[in-house]
């Protein structure tokens, strides 16, 4: 009797070492960085061999939480890898334990603790670290007298692009950030003297553990400058040669009319007339309140370059949607919303 005894207590003991090992098995670590830099995003990742149709949640515990909340899920066959970002925000990265929920069933994994690894100074650091970043596409275009505007739209996987600050800026802003799982997308717009034909910047790989140069040559086209500076068409000369061209037109179209005694003649001249017009109507001027934000584009989102210090009297260049274009002193020009348009 006592040998059946011992016998099902060695089986239960087995059993429940067994189910316990089970239960561990079924979520682990699997991938956490060994070191991380400065400011870096990274991701931290776990294992579950449960059944995809299990409920689990993760509380991760001390101050470090997660940049989203949702972790990013990729399943393989049996297997089901969990994956959360963080961003280191002091000298050391520390995490004292996580609690996981597995269908009611409650497990802690023990404390992660990662290095954090200085960089060492570069020239022309923007101050991003990434496995990898692409600039999409970009844009320059006159900002004021002595200044140009260049819009870059970055990507970027496992990235600050947050921090992202060029040495080189005048001004300098971001906007239309976006992060999904690893990837971040951002525009990043900066201000810089008109005499610089080139914009260089670098950023810290974190797979190859180097410095990677960037380099965008600033050219601005005949239709950027044009939108920006043509802030008197009557003074420009190829606006004077449009004159003068539809005047000679119209005494062209008159005499024809007067000699062939036909009306198409006199139509066409008539239509050249009501287009000469057009060139000599003024552009609409509007008053601006003090204080109203000058936005770099016509967004609400948008970078503010300078503040209206005053009540100002201003050209209107253009409209967008509730937004108004102006050119400001210095020849300044931006955005301003419909709302900050005093009356005359």
């Amino acid at each position: 009797m006592r040998n059946i005894q011992s016998y099902l207590l060695v089986w239960i003991a087995f059993f429940t070492l067994f189910s316990t090992g089970l239960f561990a098995n079924d979520v682990e670590y699997s991938y956490v960085p060994k070191k991380v830099y400065e400011k870096q995003v990274f991701p931290i990742s776990f294992l579950s061999t449960s059944d995809q149709d299990d409920t689990i949640n993760f509380d991760f515990q001390g101050d470090k939480t997660p940049i989203l909340k949702e972790p990013v899920i990729i399943r393989n066959g049996s297997k089901t890898f969990y994956t959360f970002y963080f961003k280191t925000t002091e000298p050391y990265f520390e995490i004292p334990s996580v609690y996981i929920s597995l269908n009611g069933k409650r497990k802690t994994l023990s404390e992660i603790n990662i290095p954090v690894v200085p960089l060492p100074k570069h020239s022309n650091f923007s101050g991003v670290i990434a496995s990898g970043l692409k600039i999409k596409n970009y844009q320059a275009s006159v900002y004021d007298e002595t200044t140009n505007l260049i819009a870059i739209s970055i990507e970027a996987h496992d990235a600050n692009l947050e921090d992202m600050y060029i040495p080189d800026a005048l001004k300098d802003g971001l906007e239309n950030l976006k992060r999904t799982g690893s990837k971040m997308e951002a525009q990043y717009y900066i201000v810089l003297p008109s005499e610089q034909s080139r914009l260089k910047f670098s950023y810290f790989d974190t797979i190859k553990e180097l410095f990677i140069d960037k380099e965008i040559p600033i050219s601005i086209d005949d239709g950027s400058v044009a939108a920006q500076t043509d802030l008197n068409p009557q003074d420009d000369s190829f606006e004077t040669l449009k004159k003068y061209t539809l005047i000679g037109l119209i005494i062209l179209f008159l005499l024809l009319f007067l000699w062939k005694r036909d009306f198409f003649y006199l139509i066409i001249g008539i239509v050249a007339a009501v287009i000469l017009l057009t060139f000599f109507i003024p552009l609409a001027k509007i008053c601006v309140k003090s204080g109203s934000p000058l936005y770099i584009i016509p967004t609400s989102n948008s970078t503010v370059s300078v503040h209206i210090d005053e009540q100002y009297k201003t050209t209107k260049l253009g409209k967008r949607g509730n937004y108004s274009k102006i050119e400001y002193r210095n020849g300044i020009i931006g955005w301003i919303k419909d709302e900050d348009i005093c009356e005359d």
